[in-house]
């Protein structure tokens, strides 16, 4: 593949494992970088996102680690990303979703055959090693992540490209987002799920 086929870089959330390499890609391919506006601050400062609020042990154990305060080139996204953008225009069969939750400015992408490329909407266990869906070690809204997960799998994707492991089938992952739901409305109940927003977070 030449670099200058490349038509669009899309930075699907402002963590800096999904944007270090952004500006380098984009002097390298010539391609304009699109990202959610509501993680700009973040793009503008080459990280960090704070508070990081970890899920299950491996989320509680990686947030000691010195990679989450990890920084990185800045940027200015050339596409800046409000709401659903059809790509049409640059010759791409996709579109660009907002599905928030992750972090503020979480996006997808969502091609006309049905790939969904879902940054951290969802991964599979310990960052990639298996196949069955899991949470990444962090979100900013749980409860948002999911509802709007289970969102996109009422579109009818054909497969979930997933930033930390291999593609997920969207029936398991429906089936996972279920019980995942289960699960978080009984810690809301409990009063033992914080979103960043709220005090304390």
């Amino acid at each position: 593949m030449n670099p200058q086929d490349v038509r669009l870089i899309v930075v699907t959330h402002g963590h800096v494992d999904h944007f270090d390499s952004a500006a380098e890609l984009s002097r390298l391919t010539g391609a304009p970088i699109a990202g959610h506006i509501a993680d700009l601050s973040i793009y503008r400062a080459g990280g960090v996102s704070d508070p990081y609020l970890p899920i299950g042990l491996f989320g509680r154990l990686f947030i000691r680690s010195a990679r989450v305060r990890e920084t990185t080139e800045p940027f200015e996204p050339d596409l800046l990303i409000r709401g659903e953008t059809h790509l049409s225009d640059l010759g791409v069969e996709a579109r660009i979703m907002p599905t928030p939750g992750h972090t503020a400015g979480s996006a997808s992408v969502l091609t006309n055959h049905g790939d969904l490329v879902a940054g951290d909407l969802v991964a599979s266990p310990f960052l990639g090693l298996g196949k069955r869906p899991a949470n990444p070690p962090f979100h900013d809204d749980r409860l948002g992540n999911l509802a709007i997960l289970r969102e996109m799998l009422a579109l009818g994707p054909t497969k979930l490209h997933v930033g930390h492991g291999a593609p997920l089938n969207p029936e398991q992952v429906s089936r996972w987002a279920s019980a995942e739901q289960r699960r978080l409305d009984r810690l809301a109940v409990r009063g033992r799920l914080r979103t960043k927003s709220e005090p304390g977070a």
